[in-house]
């Protein structure tokens, strides 16, 4: 792995690059926090290894959320598929592969981050000597919105998860290009990223990235890219359980809500949060999105 050094910056050089002079005097809430791990204009904060927390008992949300979006990636991976995935930090999506989805051709985990790719290691090695070697791996520290290595090929599956965000918008948009472009002719993309909704400037749901976008806004862009958009599948509820309550009677009706706060009483808010958002499709505050690329 290459000598990262020339990319370190901070969370204001990240905000600063793509905004405006009145974008840069607007309130702390549209920026991202000083202190977050940067590499350049991108964010390499990661959520928690849900894996781990859940091992000591922790159940939170986003972990509920990762785990959610991961498994359902790995259930839809079909014997012999060649998996790429972008940004792949500490290599969350191995370990439901090796459980569920053994069989696939191989897996490449792309990102900038030295440190991440050192936990992606080790979740191999690890992975490894617990279920014996399943697939070949191959890890590459790239900058995903810069050229990507020639020889990597086309991939069957694309794994694009929770790291949108963590890019810039013009960088997010290069790097989207070259995992449509790194597809195979049937191949498919699940990407997902926080919703964000209204015009610019937005402020952040999660003050560890760089640039969330708006359903809308992202959809268009994943158009123009020649990525066609089949599922929509929530992922993180509304910011309230009020808000959660009001999506549900909007979209499917007063008795429904009703059953959901049924479930509210017995469900813990970590399980029932994520698994509700799924059929709430754009109200969601994380979307996960299922694409191909559009048949030429």
């Amino acid at each position: 792995m290459n000598d990262s050094s020339e990319y370190i910056g901070t969370a204001l050089d990240a905000f600063t690059e793509n905004a405006t002079t009145a974008e840069v005097e607007l309130g702390e809430e549209y920026r991202t926090r000083p202190g977050t791990p940067m590499i350049g204009p991108y964010s390499i904060n990661q959520m928690d290894d849900f894996y781990v927390a859940l091992s000591r008992g922790e159940v939170k949300p986003t972990g509920i959320m990762n785990y959610l979006q991961r498994l359902f990636i790995a259930q839809r991976c079909k014997t012999g598929d060649r998996v790429l995935d972008v940004c792949c930090g500490r290599g969350l999506q191995l370990p439901v592969l090796y459980c569920y989805q053994h069989d696939i051709d191989s897996y490449t985990g792309l990102d900038i981050s030295p440190g991440n790719l050192v936990e992606a290691y080790e979740r191999r090695a690890y992975l490894d000597r617990e279920f014996g070697t399943q697939f070949k791996i191959d890890f590459h520290q790239v900058d995903v919105s810069k050229d990507w290595p020639a020889h990597l090929g086309l991939f069957d599956v694309a794994v694009y998860t929770s790291a949108l965000e963590h890019l810039p918008r013009d960088r997010g948009i290069a790097s989207l290009r070259h995992t449509a472009t790194a597809l195979a002719p049937q191949g498919g993309l699940y990407l997902s990223t926080p919703n964000t909704p209204g015009p610019l400037p937005r402020k952040l749901q999660h003050r560890v990235h760089v640039y969330e976008w708006s359903h809308e806004e992202l959809v268009d862009v994943l158009d123009e890219l020649g990525l066609v958009v089949h599922e929509v599948v929530g992922i993180l509820p509304p910011l309230t359980q009020q808000a959660t309550e009001a999506a549900i009677a909007a979209r499917f009706g007063a008795d429904v809500a009703v059953f959901y706060r049924r479930l509210r009483d017995a469900v813990p808010d970590a399980l029932l949060g994520p698994v509700v958002a799924t059929t709430l499709d754009d109200a969601a505050t994380e979307i996960l999105y299922v694409c191909s690329r559009r048949a030429a």
